[in-house]
């Protein structure tokens, strides 16, 4: 008997260990294929940027990011193995994030199990360790913040939710809701380390609308069945009479100490550090107004703060099945984990209207909903029917039939939507870097070692915003324009989006010495932005992001990519030598 309980306390260990590895695996799978950088997304590069000033005991003056845990890392793994630093670093790049993702799992396996069931839990932590968006912020390579955030964000959620059911007591006093504030405090100082004020805001508005959807459940779950009792010429007198208590009541059930003291605690400790509450105020309410002015999926020609589209919502379909079984079992019970995660999920998708990036964090919410609903389609139990559902279903077939015919089905369904979910994941992990504009091919790789190699150090590199960071780390040169770390403004953006358009290689080279730059970089990738460049540099969107446009076919740019420019107007091509027809990158310089 005893084995036996050991055996089933062990299976579901080993289920997520297994599930776990595969999640690591599935994110280091892009390292396969050679076409492209080991590193993944823009921002990836600036932290990664960051890690080696801070290696080399220089100081940084921005947001830290993974900056901090990828520098220490990369000193233990030199310690321990010999390493370079600059070789650990890389060693720490590919090891840190994946190892992000099968933190992220067990976390989602623990909390979700402790709010449901160990089932619901197993199936969670499989979404998340095989879902495309979870795969890719926490696969090899990405350093953006985004991997070890997210971690952040669901710890504190889940504390925040599980610590509801604390009765902790020193001396007869309640301390398990003082245990559960202070746990999510730590995570929002770890946060505004990382992420500024943003991150610890993110988590805050998580818990307050987490918990306003809690207490708004309970308020109706009271008051709607007395007031279906009243007359309608009592129905307003009554509710206003009965709505005080039943809100009071509703408020109480809730963690609504805890989160009194997060927020009360945290206003505190911004004042005391100068965060500016007007400026906060400032950032939201600019946000909101430009998603809801008009243009939700257009407020900002940032990607990330555009507003969520059909194509963002689209990369769910693998989940569409599990996620609608999910979220019907969740609005049917409505217990305080499924309103939590209603909640959750609900309130960051109507954020991402204003900022996609924001949707993003609502990935462990949706991770539990679709868990849960996978969790249904794999219990394999009976199938019951009453007798009106079977007539309904076919009258001349025998109920055995039909229960084992719809048990098949779930089984199949169950099965196919696993399989699919684990292929897509294999397949997409393996082309995660294939994207251009998400790590940089080998021509651009090719081109920022020449830059590096063969330019003076305090060289100065134009080229368009989305590889200023590239420039800055792997070229180890200062770009013109990035991502924001060294300038980001509309008039750099106009000027150089000119010098992509001119059809002088002398106007080009005017604006060039106007911010001092010695060296300018046209590649094929601008292909797809060619619309937003051409909108910068001559007033008017152009192009299909396709193939270069009419307007633009007598160009600098197009002239440099098609082999024809060699020199002209102060300029000459540097990179790659007159025997490449058809270059993928070009480097041009003054003369």
């Amino acid at each position: 008997m005893h084995r036996r309980a050991l055996a089933s306390l062990n299976r579901p260990i080993v289920l997520v260990g297994v599930v776990a590895l595969c999640a690591y695996l599935v994110r280091c799978a892009h390292l396969l294929n050679r076409d492209h950088y080991y590193i993944l997304s823009a921002d990836s590069y600036f932290f990664h940027w960051q890690a080696e000033q801070v290696l080399q005991g220089n100081s940084i003056s921005w947001h830290s990011g993974l900056t901090y845990p990828l520098a220490y890392a990369a000193k233990a793994i030199a310690l321990i193995s010999g390493m370079s630093p600059l070789q650990a670093l890389k060693v720490a790049g590919i090891l840190l994030p994946p190892v992000l993702g099968v933190a992220s799992v067990v976390t989602v396996y623990l909390a979700v199990s402790r709010l449901y069931d160990r089932r619901v839990g197993f199936f969670s932590a499989f979404v998340f360790a095989f879902f495309g968006q979870t795969v890719f912020i926490q696969a090899a390579g990405y350093l953006d913040r985004d991997g070890l955030s997210m971690l952040l964000v669901m710890i504190g959620a889940f504390v925040f939710c599980i610590s509801g059911d604390w009765h902790l007591k020193i001396r007869g006093i309640e301390v398990g809701w003082m245990a559960g504030a202070l746990a999510v405090l730590v995570i929002e100082a770890l946060l505004f380390l990382e992420w500024l004020w943003l991150g610890a805001v993110l988590l805050l508005a998580i818990l307050a609308i987490t918990l306003g959807l809690e207490v708004l459940v309970g308020y109706i779950t009271r008051i709607v069945p007395s007031l279906a009792q009243e007359e309608p010429v009592a129905l307003l007198l009554s509710l206003l009479r009965r709505s005080p208590g039943s809100f009071v009541a509703s408020l109480r059930e809730v963690s609504w100490r805890q989160f009194a003291s997060v927020l009360g605690l945290s206003v505190l400790g911004a004042a005391t550090a100068g965060i500016s509450f007007t400026y906060m105020y400032q950032q939201g309410a600019d946000r909101i107004h430009a998603a809801w002015s008009g243009s939700l999926a257009n407020a900002s020609k940032v990607a990330e703060l555009q507003g969520i589209g059909l194509g963002d919502l689209a990369a769910f379909w693998p989940l569409l099945i599990p996620l609608a079984i999910g979220l019907y079992l969740a609005s049917k019970n409505r217990s305080r984990a499924d309103v939590f995660c209603l909640g959750w999920f609900g309130g960051l998708f109507l954020a991402g209207l204003s900022a996609r990036r924001l949707f993003l964090y609502a990935l462990p919410a949706i991770c539990v909903i679709a868990g849960s609903g996978l969790a249904v389609l794999f219990d394999f139990g009976k199938i019951r029917l009453s007798r009106a559902e079977m007539k309904l279903i076919m009258l001349e077939i025998r109920q055995e039939d039909v229960r084992r015919f719809l048990q098949y089905t779930r089984a199949a369904v169950a099965v196919f939507l696993v399989l699919l979910l684990v292929s897509l994941s294999l397949v997409s992990g393996y082309y995660l870097g294939s994207g251009r504009d998400v790590s940089v091919s080998q021509e651009w790789e090719s081109a920022l070692a020449y830059l590096r190699d063969h330019t003076q150090e305090d060289a100065v590199i134009m080229s368009w915003w989305d590889y200023g960071y590239w420039i800055l780390d792997l070229a180890d040169r200062r770009p013109v324009v990035d991502n924001g770390y060294y300038s980001w403004d509309q008039e750099r953006l106009e000027d150089i989006g000119l010098a992509y358009c001119a059809n002088d290689a002398s106007e080009a080279a005017r604006i060039m010495q106007k911010y001092g730059a010695q060296y300018l970089v046209f590649s094929r990738i601008e292909y797809q932005i060619l619309p937003t460049i051409t909108e910068y540099g001559l007033g008017k969107s152009y192009g299909d992001g396709q193939a270069i446009p009419r307007e633009m076919r007598s160009s600098l740019y197009t002239r440099s990519l098609s082999g024809d420019f060699q020199r002209e107007g102060g300029l000459e091509r540097k990179f790659p030598g007159p025997e490449v027809k058809n270059p993928a990158v070009v480097i041009l310089g003054f003369s």
